[in-house]
């Protein structure tokens, strides 16, 4: 019976975070916290091994629709690598309550810039490729400390990956979900290795979710060519910010 409720929580986990272009692991890690009792390192590492299939299985649908750009997603994937490995082992040795409240801060704050800047007009929607003369250098220098981040709150990294390359290198929002889903496949497996390594993944959970996630990230991807670009930030920002005041009130 549990094994059930992992694949229906993973098929709309795997849903919306390739539809966002998130990997979903903004609401694994409060789902395991909060409703299965792991440990904030637990909760990280079983994430980012259900990121790992959920951004494999969402890369190759919006691979099919040629909405990645290939020439930013290997620069920004390659360097999230070191970050992830390294993200991975401080979490090690973080209290669990620190971890808490790092993970409320960070979320709502991304969450606040997000909704603030969604109605933001997005440029060449239809576009798969990102402008001619974006920074990949400062996307390159970002991408490091995306995956340092990522892998220590277990998030994979898209939630911010989208606003950076949306706002900072100016791509068109959905093509900056492609990408960001493209380049997820490389960060999660380094942090969900790191991870697993460390004793951090619940297998029987994270095959579960995973299972589903990988379904359901083909719905997702999906749904995002169908859906306005503002409104899938809009979307975001507000499920980052409830994940972030979850962790906080937890703490107090």
């Amino acid at each position: 019976m549990e094994i059930l409720l992992f694949l229906a929580v993973g098929l709309a986990v795997g849903c919306i975070g390739a539809m966002l272009g998130i990997g979903g692991g903004i609401i694994i890690v409060p789902l395991m916290s909060f409703v299965f009792g792991a440990t904030p390192q637990e909760a990280a590492g079983t994430s980012m091994f259900v990121v790992l299939f959920n951004s494999l299985s969402g890369a190759f649908g919006y691979y099919k629709q040629r909405r990645i750009c290939w020439d930013a997603a290997w620069k920004f994937a390659l360097a999230t690598i070191p970050g992830g490995f390294l993200g991975s082992y401080i979490a090690h040795y973080l209290e669990s309550k620190t971890l808490f409240i790092i993970f409320g801060i960070f979320f709502a704050m991304m969450a606040a810039m997000m909704f603030l800047k969604a109605n933001a007009k997005a440029k060449a929607e239809a576009s798969t490729t990102a402008p001619d003369n974006y920074d990949w250098r400062l996307g390159t220098v970002c991408s490091v400390a995306v995956g340092f981040i990522a892998s220590i709150l277990g998030i994979g990294g898209g939630i911010i990956h989208v606003p950076m390359m949306t706002y900072l290198l100016r791509f068109p929002v959905k093509t900056a979900i492609a990408t960001s889903t493209a380049i997820l496949t490389v960060s999660a497996f380094s942090g969900a290795v790191s991870h697993a390594v460390l004793g951090h993944v619940l297998w029987t959970p994270a095959l579960g979710l995973s299972l589903g996630a990988v379904i359901g990230a083909q719905l997702g991807v999906r749904l995002a060519s169908k859906t306005k670009s503002s409104l899938l930030m809009k979307l975001t920002a507000l499920l980052v910010f409830a994940m972030g005041v979850k962790f906080v009130l937890s703490v107090a």
